[in-house]
C-alpha cells in the first residue's frame, strides 16, 4: 500500500503527458513531486508520516498535471488515484489484527461516501485547476520575475502612455551577464500621428545576418525570461554599439533601425555580443528621411515658439539637444496625470501640465528637435539600472521600460535622455527583489534541464532515483536489523548463566548471600575465607565464572559443570 499514491500519480500525470503538450513549468513541477513522493514512499520509517508525506507529493503532481485541460480522461484518472491515496492512509492508520483474529472490514456506506466525495472532488479539479492554476501561475510570475504573454509591449506602433502598466510592474524581463550597458534598444518610432508613434514602413525594411561569433571574455549575454512574447514581432533588446552577435539559430534579422529580431530558432533565448573589439559589425542605422523632420501641422503653432526660446543662445545642433533636454529635466515626472481634452498630449505636456512620464519627455524632445531643424527619433527600450549582489548579473524588469531621443548630429545617431535622471532610474530594488530573481534562476535551471532531457530520459531519471532511494531504504532496515540484534546480544550478555545462579542461591540459603553491589571476585574472597568444607571449591567455582564471563577464558560446558557440583556441596540434597 505504501506505493500506491506515487504510483497512481505516475499514471495520471504519464496520461496527461501523453495526450496533452504540458507546459515546461508544469512538467517540471509535476515530476519532481513525483520524485518527492516515491522517495517519502520508500525511505520515510514511521507509516502515518509516510502515508501522508507520500499522499501530499502525490496531490502535488497530480495538480500540476491538471493544469492543461486533460477533459474526462484526466477526471476518471483522477478518481482513482483519490480513491488509491484515500485506501494507502486508511492502511497506514489500521493496527493489525492480532494472530488469529479477523481484520474490520470497512462498512459499504463508508465505501459508497468515499468514492462519491472524490468524484465530485475531481469535477472541481476538472473545471477549476486550469483557471486556477492560470491565475496562480501569473501571480508567481509577478512576484519571483517570470514573465507573461506580453513582457515587453514594444512593436511598431506605440500610443503614448502604453508602457504605463509596465512602468508599475516588478516582473523581470531579461538578465544580463558580463559588462551592463546603459540602455537596451528595442523600438525606433519615427513618424507621430497623434496619439501614436508609428515605425515607418523604411525601418520596418529587414535583412537577415549571419550571427554566430564565438563568445568570449569580453562578451555581454543577454537572456530573456520565459515566457517572452512570441510571433510576428519577437525582438532582441541590444546596445546601440552592440557587434559580433550571436544566437542558437545562428542567423538573425536586423531592421533599418538596427532593431534585432528573434528567430522562432532561438532556444534558449539568449543572445551574446561585444560593444569593442568587433570582428562582425551588424547593418548600419540608416540615415535620417523626411519622417525624420516631419511635425503634424497642428502642433507647430504651440510647440515651436517654446523650442525656439529654450535654443535661442544655442549655436550648433548639439547644444540645441542639450538646451532641450535641460528644460525638460525641469518638468516633473508623473505616471498619473490628466490631460486636456482637445489638447495634443505632447502639446499639453509641455504647455499646461508640464508632467509625464518617459513618453511625453521623449516625444516632446523629438518634435522641438524637429522644429529646430534636427533629425530626431524616438527610440524605446530599457533603462538598465539594478544588478543583482546574489548573482552578480544585471535584472531588468518591465519597470525599467524607457523612451528616450536619438539625434543625428555630426553625422551619427546620438542619444539623449531628456528624463529627469532620478527618475528615469526608477526604484531601487530590496532585497526581497534580489532572493526572488535568485529563486526564480534556480527554477528556470530546473526547467531546463528537466525539458532537455525529454520523456524518456526523464523516466530514466526518474527510475534511477527511486531505485537509489530504495537502495538507501533498504540499507537502513538492515543497520536497524544489525543494531537491534546488538541490542538484543548485548541484553542477553547482562543476564547470568544458570548455574552462576543456582551457586549464588546455594550460597544464600547456607547464611552466604552476595549483596547486589558486591563484584564475584570480592564475593569468591569472602566465600573462601569461610571454615567450610566447600568453601575453597566454591571461592575457586566463582573466580572461574567471572573470567569466563567478562574475560571469555574457559569453556563455558566444563565451568557449568565444576559450579553445579558446588552447588551441590553446599547446599546437598533435600537440604
Amino acid at each position: 500500500m505504501r506505493f500506491l499514491p506515487p504510483l497512481s500519480a505516475s499514471a495520471v500525470v504519464g496520461l496527461v503527458a501523453a495526450t496533452r503538450p504540458l507546459g515546461s513549468v508544469a512538467r517540471a513541477a509535476a515530476l519532481m513531486c513525483l520524485v518527492a513522493a516515491w522517495g517519502a514512499a520508500a525511505a520515510v520509517g514511521r507509516r502515518e508520516v509516510r502515508a501522508h508525506a507520500s499522499v501530499a507529493l502525490a496531490i502535488g503532481a497530480v495538480t500540476a498535471a491538471g493544469q492543461v485541460d486533460a477533459g474526462i480522461p484526466y477526471g476518471i484518472a483522477c478518481v482513482l488515484f483519490l480513491l488509491a491515496c484515500l485506501a494507502s492512509m486508511r492502511a497506514a492508520r489500521t493496527v493489525p489484527a492480532a494472530s488469529g483474529q479477523p481484520r474490520a472490514r470497512a462498512p459499504a456506506r463508508a465505501t459508497i461516501v468515499l468514492a462519491v466525495t472524490a468524484t465530485c472532488v475531481t469535477a472541481g479539479l476538472i473545471v477549476g485547476l486550469p483557471r486556477l492554476a492560470d491565475r496562480i501561475e501569473r501571480r508567481l510570475q509577478a512576484m519571483f520575475g517570470g514573465g507573461g504573454e506580453e513582457t515587453t509591449a514594444f512593436s511598431t506602433t506605440m500610443v503614448l502612455g502604453s508602457t504605463r502598466g509596465m512602468l508599475q510592474s516588478d516582473a523581470i524581463v531579461m538578465r544580463i551577464e558580463g559588462e551592463r550597458p546603459e540602455y537596451l534598444r528595442g523600438a525606433v518610432y519615427d513618424r507621430y500621428s497623434p496619439p501614436y508613434w508609428v515605425t515607418s514602413d523604411t525601418g520596418r525594411a529587414r535583412r537577415s545576418v549571419p550571427a554566430h561569433v564565438p563568445a568570449g571574455a569580453d562578451t555581454t549575454r543577454v537572456t530573456l525570461v520565459r515566457g517572452a512574447p512570441q510571433g510576428e514581432d519577437m525582438r532582441w533588446f541590444l546596445p546601440g554599439a552592440a557587434c559580433d552577435l550571436g544566437v542558437a539559430s545562428e542567423q538573425i534579422e536586423i531592421d533599418a533601425f538596427g532593431i534585432a529580431r528573434r528567430a522562432r530558432g532561438d532556444v534558449p533565448l539568449s543572445l551574446t555580443f561585444r560593444t569593442r573589439g568587433c570582428v562582425a559589425t551588424p547593418t548600419p542605422v540608416a540615415p535620417p528621411t523626411e519622417n525624420d523632420l516631419d511635425v503634424p501641422s497642428k502642433l507647430k503653432g504651440a510647440l515651436a515658439p517654446i523650442a525656439a526660446g529654450w535654443t535661442v543662445s544655442a549655436k550648433t545642433d548639439r547644444e540645441k539637444l542639450e538646451a532641450l533636454s535641460r528644460e525638460l529635466a525641469r518638468f516633473e515626472y508623473s505616471l498619473a496625470v490628466p490631460r486636456t481634452a482637445g489638447i495634443d498630449p505632447i502639446v499639453d505636456f509641455v504647455t499646461v501640465h508640464r508632467a509625464g512620464h518617459c513618453e511625453m519627455f521623449a516625444s516632446a524632445m523629438v518634435l522641438m528637435a524637429r522644429l529646430e531643424g534636427i533629425p530626431a527619433r524616438v527610440v524605446g527600450g530599457y533603462h538598465v539600472t539594478e544588478v543583482n549582489p546574489l548573482t552578480g548579473r544585471a535584472v531588468v524588469r518591465d519597470r525599467n521600460a524607457h523612451a528616450w531621443v536619438e539625434a543625428w548630429i555630426d553625422g551619427a545617431w546620438r542619444g539623449f535622455d531628456p528624463t529627469p535622471a532620478s527618475e528615469s532610474a526608477g526604484p531601487s530594488a530590496g532585497v526581497f527583489d534580489h532572493v526572488g530573481d535568485l529563486l526564480s534562476t534556480a527554477l528556470e535551471h530546473v526547467v531546463s534541464a528537466i525539458a532537455a532531457l525529454g520523456l524518456l530520459n526523464t523516466a530514466a531519471v526518474l527510475a534511477a532515483v527511486i531505485a537509489f532511494l530504495l537502495g538507501i531504504r533498504w540499507l537502513g532496515d538492515r543497520l536497524r536489523e544489525r543494531r537491534g540484534r546488538r541490542r538484543h546480544d548485548t541484553r542477553a550478555s547482562a543476564l547470568p548463566l544458570p548455574c552462576f545462579v543456582l551457586l549464588t542461591d546455594a550460597l544464600a540459603s547456607a547464611g552466604h548471600a552476595r549483596a547486589e553491589s558486591e563484584p564475584i571476585e570480592a564475593f569468591a574472597r569472602r566465600i573462601g575465607a569461610l571454615d567450610a568444607p566447600w568453601a575453597l571449591a566454591a571461592s575457586q567455582a566463582l573466580l572461574d565464572y567471572a573470567s569466563l564471563r567478562y574475560g571469555d577464558v574457559g569453556d563455558e560446558a566444563l565451568v557449568a559443570r565444576a559450579i553445579d557440583r558446588v552447588a551441590r556441596s553446599v547446599r546437598p540434597p533435600g537440604g
